[in-house]
């Protein structure tokens, strides 16, 4: 057996994992653990917690994989560091020296590198795009494909093209910063008042409240420029982003043609709308001309898409309609957390010459709690107005019929940044005043954020415009409601008639599929509102400590952790 412990650390939400003999066996990100949204510290809660989850110690692994090579951030001088927390060249100390205090502490006592460095596993740093397109191609269920690696930037790259047939990468093209369509969307974040590296998906979802074609189209596509192969640049002189000194991203220039920018605080109006919605259907327009040359160089009907650009719903949901590719996939975690998976994944396919043949579309990796932890932790707590209930998807249905707003713990914890039916709270989709119910009690957050449909898989096609057999695993694409239907589930239907749904199969998640069979039952609506289990600014609940914690701080009315029902 090969066994490999993954790790990304110092990126945006850090993450472990083991992987073995080519499947992944446990995933989780540190957030989760220390309660620090997007925690980016070195993730040495979430490799202990791997570590028993597998029942396994540092001894029993064969390699450390580092989604990050510092030897790269060798050949530039380090003047981008100024301000940072470290410069990355100091990971070559500082990897194996967290490690070693991790060893030291399972060894239960004080150690040095004389002590327990000659039986520690090697570690290897791999090029973080090579980690984003192992996690890619291994998780994928293709044998060969074209593959397309794009976000914001890495040691030197921001996109990176790629062939890949069974364990074989082969890299085609790379475009290198200070050219990134990552960098320039979150710039347009920063400019409209959002949180960059963090917020984007909150301008996409403001997008589609105006038409793009609008005045502010033609100044934003003269920002991007796309090549027949595949590459990109950027307007450079409209940004800042390069200039690590300057928290602006954006530049004077910028401002000049777009006008000011607006404050956090203040109120979101007709132009910052519309100038999200240009700049998503140039983000559209650019990442579908890079498919396209990807297409033209390979002849591959079959697409991989990932980076932090491929947490871009909206534009993965057209990929079919833009671009010559038939068939794409997207893993549940595109973006940096993912890292750690595909470290792993691309040092198993280096040593062993092979990857997993079984394809599983499924991302629960994380910490799994039975039915008996459930009771335990409600014992604990003497909470009253608790039940045991034989059948808590029938139960949940029934008060989803009834209105309620529920609270869904279930299993293991799902893998990446999106509650899949383990770690969800969920509504009835049917009233429109659903979606303000749940921001009130719960969410705290913007009113224009569209809430997400998970609908039973054999049902998509019914309520949504796309083929029989679409699968939309993990919430990962954006696709327009049947206009016939749409009125029937308006808490789930975006402004300009979309859903980032979630399609749910019985094979992947039972439990889940069966709440919601219940639900259509009862109601002939084959979907609920699903929306991460979480308050705002708060990563997405672990434990059931966790999840009886939150519920309590907000205005959730029924909580199934497991089969115990607690009500208020």
């Amino acid at each position: 057996m090969t066994r490999i412990l993954g790790v990304c650390h110092d990126v945006f939400i850090c993450s472990a994992c083991i992987v073995e003999d080519g499947d992944v066996v446990v995933a989780i990100p540190e957030e989760r653990l220390d309660r620090v949204k997007m925690s980016n510290v070195f993730p040495t809660t979430a490799v202990q917690a791997c570590l028993e989850q597998a029942g396994i110690d540092m001894s029993e692994l064969d390699e450390i994989a580092v989604a990050w090579n510092p030897v790269i951030d060798l050949e530039t001088t380090p003047s981008g560091y100024l301000n940072a927390r470290r410069w990355r060249v100091e990971h070559l100390t500082q990897v194996p020296a967290r490690f070693l205090g991790l060893a030291g502490r399972q060894a239960g006592a004080t150690a040095t590198f004389i002590d327990l460095w000659p039986d520690a596993p090697p570690i290897t740093y791999v090029d973080h795009y090579l980690a984003h397109l192992a996690n890619a191609v291994y998780l994928s269920p293709y044998e060969e494909c074209a593959a397309a690696v794009i976000d914001g930037r890495a040691e030197r790259r921001t996109g990176m093209l790629a062939r890949a047939s069974g364990v074989d990468l082969e890299v085609l093209g790379e475009t290198n910063f200070p050219q990134s369509l990552g960098l320039m969307y979150g710039a347009v974040t920063q400019y409209l008042g959002f949180t960059p590296d963090s917020d984007e998906w909150k301008v996409m979802a403001l997008a589609a409240y105006a038409d793009a074609d609008n005045e502010f189209l033609a100044p934003m596509r003269r920002l991007v420029e796309i090549d027949e192969a595949g590459g990109f640049s950027v307007a450079l002189e409209y940004f800042a982003y390069y200039n690590f000194w300057d928290r602006r991203m954006y530049s004077d220039r910028f401002v000049e043609t777009f006008g000011p920018p607006r404050a956090r605080a203040e109120d979101i109006t007709e132009r910052h709308q519309r100038i999200a919605a240009a700049l998503q259907l140039v983000f559209e327009e650019s990442m579908a001309g890079i498919l396209r040359a990807l297409h033209a160089r390979t002849g591959l009907d079959r697409l991989v898409l990932t980076g932090g650009c491929a947490m871009n719903s909206a534009f993965n949901g057209k990929i079919s309609e833009l671009t010559p590719f038939r068939e794409s996939f997207i893993t549940s975690c595109p973006d940096d957390s993912g890292t750690s998976i595909g470290a792993a994944l691309y040092r198993h396919g280096v040593l062993t010459g092979t990857r997993s043949a079984a394809f599983s579309p499924t991302n629960y990796w994380g910490p799994s709690y039975s039915d008996e932890d459930c009771r335990a932790t409600v014992e604990s707590f003497k909470l009253p107005n608790h039940t045991v209930v034989d059948d808590p998807a029938e139960a949940a249905a029934r008060d989803l019929v009834v209105g309620r707003l529920i609270g869904w713990f279930q299993g293991p914890m799902e893998f990446g940044q999106r509650a899949l039916g383990n770690r969800s709270i969920l509504a009835d989709p049917r009233h429109a005043d659903v979606k303000d119910r749940v921001n009130a009690a719960v969410k705290y957050r913007e009113s224009f954020r569209p809430f997400a449909p998970a609908v039973l898989a054999e049902h998509v096609p019914a309520w949504f415009e796309c083929p029989i057999g679409t699968h939309v695993p993990f919430m990962e694409r954006v696709l327009r409601f049947r206009p016939e239907r749409a009125a029937e589930v308006p808490a789930v239907v975006h402004a300009d008639g979309t859903g980032r749904l979630q399609s749910v199969d019985a094979s992947t998640n039972p439990r889940f599929h069966a709440l919601i069979r219940s639900f259509h039952e009862k109601t002939g609506i084959p979907m609920v509102l699903n929306t991460s289990f979480n308050l705002n600014g708060e990563p997405i609940v672990c434990t059931p400590r966790d999840a009886v914690r939150t519920f309590f701080s907000c205005g959730l009315d029924v909580l199934y952790l497991g089969n115990v029902r607690i009500e208020k």
